[in-house]
């Protein structure tokens, strides 16, 4: 029996039970015999349905696409298995995906009987119409035919529509390299009508050198009308660096896009054109993310004549984009100082990306940070400001190197918003901005006391491997609440204060730079939450302050909606449990730090904060920072020879009873090499001299036993400095003239 008549007879048989059904209704138990297994196709085994036993790849398709179509897919997998182990070649594919049409093998993938197989399938037909339909021979075919009738035109385009945008390439190529005007109408044509995958490729092409690709990369982005390319547009429309062939056909081009009438490109000015450049640009600096994930991105390359495609971080073709467009929003008005800043805050941002975490900007002739230099502090300081309000910190660090070497102490004293930038950046929420910004300010030695002192020495002070002061402060209305709050801060590791009112809060933040974060309770008073967070944010000296807003689960949803302009802030569930409170807080403070340093960096930044406090003990500038809190940490650095004598130095600046007889205890101690005794000796003796004698007579004794058991004569020296400064009597000072013997004796 034939295939076909197997079917109608399996059909017949259906339907001839169903008529032959008594009008009775019967129950489930009642049921004949003869009408409980009524003979069906799935009573057919797959020999039966099959005309022949399939053994060509097109016979197995055919029967996998049949059997499965019937309902027997479980049979028709052997016949998959065996299409797949004969591994058809991609011409071989190509047939069948002509054959049954791309649906078929989609719909063999999504049945869930038929994989994995049915998907390897699907792959591996995929892969061999990419092959195809990227072919280079094949597509410099198409394009050829793009000069034939209008019939294989016609064909060419529309193939040349199933490669996209890989097909841009190729012809901008041609474009590039022909000068027959019928040859370019004809290749600018078939680009029009290519669609949105060449969209992209066209916006590199606005970019290529030759006046002529630029003109017709407008014209057809304009024919094919699509909204993502107008901001590149707008450029070539209104700089004076583009030729007029090329601004009107970007003006068309944009009023096509724009739903303007192409005849009125007046309505189209310079002015919006800057102003959406500067925004899109200023976008892109603001959304920069440090993403691992790769995208796509095209260019056009002068030694090919045409675009290519590459492959960056999505960080780095963000930070490429907005250059690109701070400097065409730059070119518009060269000497407006926010399209300035903007452009070198990019510039700034995207050397610092490619060079890395924990490596410094290059330096010299054509680098960021030599233009940098050149911009002038008054640049700098605002790309500072920029780069701490959009939370950009490679920026951030490189503007505050160069203020710097190029600053002056004004920088302390100016007021963007009520503090200078370099003040504010402090209190940045990120450890190497902070040590940046008070290694800066060591830079450009004020020569009088200034808000942040103390944070410039708390950050110091961290930075020499102490856990340095690490304050918060608690706002809330309520007494007993408010006390219960900053005890669990306190629990964290957070020296915290507690004040009842916003403005009380804000004035005791304005006035500490030591604090980490601000915790304000939901129903805060004087000023209300709203009021506090704005003014906490105007502030230049408290604007990178993170801020933790705490409250009920039900007003959750509602807070983060009314504050979600604001940055840094993060709302925390209350509670009285510690664990409850840390397990929402430092995740939010965690994110907010950049990757840790490296053990060298940490080497680098320690040594470098120990010569600025033994700086600050040698000068004058004691009236200015208070090293008091660097005390205890510094005794622990002086068994390291290369920190020794900064370390010692910075002792010997600290005026207290403390200081002193950490001194005392390195003189005296036995098993110290005699060099850095030696040092610490005449610390010692300037300490007294300075502060006077602060320890008692045992240690006296001590340092006094210390001098006669000292041999080696440059310690022997340093400790008899120390001696004399102990103010000895007429009758201690005759002793020791009459014990003195010379070194060479009387003839």
């Amino acid at each position: 029996m034939s295939f076909n008549n197997r079917i109608l007879a399996a059909f017949a048989l259906v339907i001839s039970c169903t008529l032959s059904t008594s009008p009775h209704v019967w129950s489930q138990d009642e049921i004949p015999p003869q009408f409980q297994k009524p003979a069906t196709i799935s009573n057919l085994s797959p020999d039966e349905l099959l005309l022949s036993k399939p053994e060509t790849p097109a016979q197995l398709l055919q029967a996998v696409i049949q059997l499965t179509g019937l309902g027997h897919a479980a049979s028709a997998k052997p016949y998959l298995d065996q299409l797949l182990k004969a591994n058809p070649d991609q011409e071989t594919l190509l047939k069948l995906r002509d054959e049954h049409g791309p649906a078929a093998f989609l719909s063999l993938a999504n049945n869930k009987a038929l994989q994995p197989e049915s998907v390897t399938l699907l792959n591996q037909m995929e892969a061999a119409f990419r092959a195809f339909a990227t072919d280079p021979a094949r597509i410099n075919g198409l394009i050829n035919d793009l000069s034939g009738t209008p019939t294989d035109r016609n064909i060419a385009i529309i193939q040349l529509k199933s490669a996209g945008s890989i097909v841009a390439p190729p012809i901008l190529k041609q474009l590039s390299q022909s000068e027959d005007p019928t040859r370019n109408d004809e290749l600018a044509f078939a680009l029009s009508q290519l669609g949105k995958p060449v969209v992209e490729p066209l916006i590199a092409a606005l970019r290529a050198p030759e006046n002529r690709i630029r003109k017709i990369a407008a014209e057809v982005l304009g024919d094919i009308a699509d909204p993502s390319a107008a901001l590149y547009l707008w450029n070539p429309a209104f700089s004076e660096s583009q030729e007029q062939s090329v601004q009107i056909a970007a003006r068309q081009a944009l009023s096509k896009i724009l739903g303007k009438d192409p005849r009125n490109v007046y309505e189209l000015n310079r002015h919006e054109a800057q102003q959406v450049l500067k925004n899109a640009a200023l976008q892109f600096y603001k959304n920069h993310v440090d993403a691992a994930e790769k995208q796509k991105i095209w260019v056009w390359d002068s030694t090919q004549q045409t675009v290519v495609q590459k492959e960056l971080a999505s960080q780095e073709v963000g930070l490429i984009e907005g250059l690109r467009l701070a400097k065409e929003a730059l070119e518009m008005s060269p000497d407006k100082q926010d399209v300035q800043t903007l452009y070198l805050s990019m510039v700034l941002a995207l050397e610092a990306y490619q060079v890395g975490w924990n490596h410094p900007l290059p330096e010299g002739p054509g680098t960021a940070f030599n233009l940098a230099l050149l911009s002038g502090p008054k640049a700098v300081s605002q790309v500072l400001a920029l780069a701490m309000k959009q939370g950009h910190t490679p920026s951030a660090l490189a503007a505050l190197k160069a203020l710097g070497q190029i600053g002056s102490r004004n920088l302390l004293y100016e007021k963007l918003d009520q503090h200078s930038s370099v003040i504010a950046a402090l209190n940045y929420p990120d450890r190497r901005v902070q040590f940046a910004a008070a290694t800066t300010i060591m830079q450009l030695d004020p020569a009088n006391t200034f808000p942040g002192a103390t944070r410039v020495i708390a950050i110091l002070t961290r930075a020499l491997g102490g856990a340095g002061k690490q304050s918060a402060i608690v706002v809330d209305s309520n007494i007993p609440r408010g006390q219960t709050m900053a005890g669990l801060f306190n629990e964290l590791g957070y020296e915290t204060e507690y004040t009842q009112t916003g403005m009380a809060g804000f004035k005791d933040a304005t006035q500490r730079m030591d604090v980490e974060f601000i915790a304000l309770e939901h129903n805060i008073m004087r000023w209300g939450l709203s009021q506090t967070i704005a003014n906490l944010r105007a502030d230049s000296r408290t604007a990178n302050i993170p801020i933790i807003i705490y409250g009920p689960l039900r007003l959750k949803n509602k807070i983060e909606y009314v504050t979600r302009h604001y940055p840094l802030v993060q709302y925390v569930v209350e509670s009285e449990n510690t664990e409850d409170i840390a397990t929402q807080v430092k995740p939010f403070l965690n994110s907010l730090k950049t990757p840790e340093l490296t053990g060298e960096l940490r080497s680098e930044y320690r040594a470098a904060a120990l010569y600025w406090l033994s700086h600050i003990a040698s000068s004058q500038r004691g009236k200015i920072y208070d090293l008091m809190p660097a005390e205890k940490p510094l005794l622990q650095l002086v068994s390291d020879r290369s920190l020794a004598s900064n370390a010692l130095i910075t002792l010997g600046g600290i005026p207290t009873r403390t200081a002193q007889a950490d001194l005392v205890t390195i003189v005296t101690n036995k098993t110290m090499d005699n060099d850095i005794k030696e040092i610490a000796a005449l610390q010692l003796a300037f300490h007294i001299q300075k502060f006077g004698l602060l320890v008692d007579s045992k240690e006296v004794a001590s340092i006094r036993e210390a001098y006669q058991a000292a041999t080696e004569p440059r310690l022997n020296t340093a400790l008899a400095s120390v001696m004399g400064t102990l103010m000895p009597d007429n009758k201690v000072v005759g002793e020791r003239l009459q014990e003195f013997k010379p070194a060479t004796p009387l003839p």
